[in-house]
């Protein structure tokens, strides 16, 4: 199952991967007005703050709205100063964007830290808004009680909500690509949202009026609310500074995180309770991995090759499910090496590549450099785990 669409392809990224500079981040950034060539249509144009200049003059843009536009020379067709500081839009400037650009079939929802833009029942989103700020709230508090620091979103972290899977997927085609169109929803590093559509809407009909209904018929399939709990995990861990977007974040370490984070409970209100419950699903899937057809270098392959999430849609099952045992396994047992490694990756830069063989450096360096050993002890800890 491919949920974070982050892998946009070498091709869209190697434009300014070559000699690419990051600016330092400052709270003056100057605001830019840059007028560009954009799929083959002349003059649009986009007021953001410059994140990443390359040597040929391409750029990296981080717009008002939070969307990162990747930009080559030859795309640029004019730059302006504004002699304005960067500000990013508020949420209800985000709300009128939305608005705008969905059409008036979308209806809008805030909350204090997000903004939905929804074409389903509103009390769906309302619910799903419940859910994303309590697992924003517990994030922080899991975290930061980690001594891990974070900071608040700079942006108004966006959803858009689809009423069905069919308006979900001919969205998702063209914003996401194929490899979004088979998941029930993703978080877009390029767009700064989160696309979703109406979980309930799959399932027998039975009017839904409030949160006890909604959790009553999410029940049959509780872990399509992990999905939607695994996209808002990456929105927040990439809006927090705890992910760099655009950087060679770790595949197995962003995905391990957002498992980590996925387990529902309906029993809750919100369809969602904690932090680092025991992930049944992701378990079984691994015990059923390491029995049927783990290699003896998985782990090696795991950590220094992000292309294993790419791989065959059989196969991409098991790499998550890897992904999750390696971060429970070290949160549970290395957790200040694991917490140095989450901070050393909040550092890397936009369009700064590594190469597999530093990755495994990296790596080693924090969790040891006996990966062979490392791996019996993941082992022994996942066989004692019951996922039942």
């Amino acid at each position: 199952m491919r949920q974070l669409v982050v892998l946009l392809g070498t091709c869209w990224l190697s434009a300014l991967a070559l000699a690419a500079v990051p600016h330092a981040v400052r709270g003056d950034d100057p605001l830019v007005r840059i007028k560009f060539e954009n799929e083959g249509k002349q003059g649009r144009t986009v007021e953001g703050k410059i994140v990443v200049t390359a040597q040929d003059g391409g750029i990296l843009l981080l717009g008002r709205d939070g969307r990162l536009w990747n930009l080559t020379a030859k795309q640029i067709q004019g730059r302006e100063d504004t002699g304005r500081a960067f500000s990013p839009l508020s949420p209800d400037e985000i709300a009128a964007q939305l608005t705008e650009e969905l059409l008036p079939r979308f209806t809008i929802v805030k909350t204090r830290h997000f903004v939905i833009a929804s074409s389903t029942e509103s009390e769906y989103a309302r619910w799903c808004g419940e859910m994303f700020e309590s697992l924003l709230k517990s994030f922080y508090d899991h975290w930061r009680s980690k001594k891990v620091e974070l900071h608040e979103p700079e942006f108004p972290l966006v959803a858009v909500i689809f009423p069905n899977k069919t308006l979900f997927a001919e969205f998702a085609k063209k914003d996401g690509g194929e490899q979004a169109i088979s998941s029930h929803g993703y978080y877009s590093v390029r767009t700064n949202r989160m696309v979703l559509y109406d979980l309930t809407a799959e399932l027998p009909e039975r009017p839904t009026r409030n949160p006890a209904d909604i959790r009553t018929r999410l029940e049959a399939s509780a872990y399509n609310v992990a999905t939607v709990v695994h996209e808002a995990t990456h929105q927040i861990a990439f809006n927090c500074g705890m992910h760099t977007r655009f950087a060679d974040n770790p595949l197995w370490l962003t995905e391990g995180l957002a498992m980590f984070c996925e387990t529902p409970d309906l029993k809750s209100r919100s369809g969602w309770r904690t932090i680092g419950a025991l992930n049944k699903k992701r378990l079984s899937e691994f015990q059923n991995f390491v029995h049927q057809r783990r290699k003896p270098d998985s782990l090696t392959t795991l950590v220094s090759d992000g292309q294993r999430f790419a791989a065959d849609p059989r196969q991409t099952g098991e790499t998550y499910s890897e992904a999750w045992a390696l971060t429970y396994f070290l949160i549970k047992t290395r957790p200040e090496q694991y917490t140095a490694f989450l901070k050393q990756t909040a550092k890397k830069q936009p369009l700064m590549w590594d190469t597999p063989e530093s990755r495994l450096k990296e790596f080693q360096a924090a969790f040891g450099d006996d990966v062979g050993r490392l791996d019996r002890e993941l082992l022994r800890f996942t066989q004692k785990l019951s996922p039942r």
